[in-house]
């Protein structure tokens, strides 16, 4: 039996190979999970969220995918819909889906940046905490993780937008978990520090370029801000997650946890 025998997960932005959202769509399907993996890819046999949908399956595990856009109302319906019609119920959100368009320089980020940022990061976790408590509600209960970061835990340079969401991501976790307690929905918040995504990747060649130094050499001098002097993995992330989801951390709630190898927030 695995710590998530027949409950169900649906996950967001789930399609990218080196995404916390994959690496968690898979492990939860070898705990037991049914998964519905959701991104913005049109769901054909050519997108990379298929290819997550077939790794889950040929595995052994229960999985459909959809094409959701966190910041579409009726898209995210659907998908709810479509879920339950599937399933019969909805016991686990990861919201993972999220944007860098809030990071750099603060006076060059413009009101649309700030506006996207927000739109996905903050506002596509309201929308569908919004679609998926009611139903919870009715069942009884269920689990609610959304992603946040290091960055919405301590202030960091040309991470204005980016941050301020990550904050208010941090916030509404808290707030969602004071009030929907009593009706045993449990809501937290995992908090990534620098995780080796596609993400780290293009941080890495900003820093790279600024140094004047090699990729290679730019992850050594930055992994060194790591007190386990490495970047993390989606699979580390996943873990944490799966915690988060399962009847192991059944009296916590509203907590921002980080995974972070030790790493400080920031200011």
């Amino acid at each position: 039996m695995g710590l998530l025998q027949n409950k169900t997960a649906i996950i967001t932005g789930a399609s990218n190979p080196r995404g916390m959202g994959k690496a968690t769509a898979v492990k939860m399907a070898l705990e037991g999970a049914s998964v519905v993996v959701t991104d913005l890819a049109a769901h054909d046999k050519n997108t990379a969220l298929l290819k997550v949908v077939d790794e889950i399956q040929t595995n052994g595990g229960n999985a459909i995918g959809m094409a959701v856009d966190v910041t579409n109302e009726k898209e995210i319906q659907n998908c709810v819909k479509r879920s339950l019609e599937r399933f019969g119920k909805i016991d686990i959100l990861f919201n993972n889906a999220g944007s860098p368009a809030g990071v750099g320089p603060f006076l060059d980020i413009d009101t649309t940046r700030w506006d996207q940022t927000f739109q996905v990061n903050l506002f596509g976790q309201v929308r569908f905490c919004r679609a998926v408590i009611p139903h919870m509600m009715a069942c009884g209960g269920g689990a609610i993780i959304n992603n946040a970061s290091t960055a919405g835990l301590g202030g960091l340079p040309e991470f204005s937008a980016y941050g301020a969401s990550k904050f208010a991501v941090v916030g509404l976790t808290k707030c969602l978990a004071a009030e929907y307690g009593t009706h045993n929905i449990r809501v937290n918040c995992v908090c990534p520090g620098m995780i080796d995504t596609v993400m780290s990747d293009i941080e890495i060649a900003h820093y790279a370029e600024m140094q004047k130094i090699s990729h290679e050499e730019a992850r050594n001098e930055l992994s060194k801000n790591v007190p386990l002097n490495r970047y993390g993995y989606s699979e580390e992330v996943a873990q944490a997650v799966i915690y988060l989801a399962s009847e192991r951390s059944s009296y916590t709630t509203g907590v921002a946890l980080p995974v972070a190898g030790g790493l400080a927030p920031g200011l």
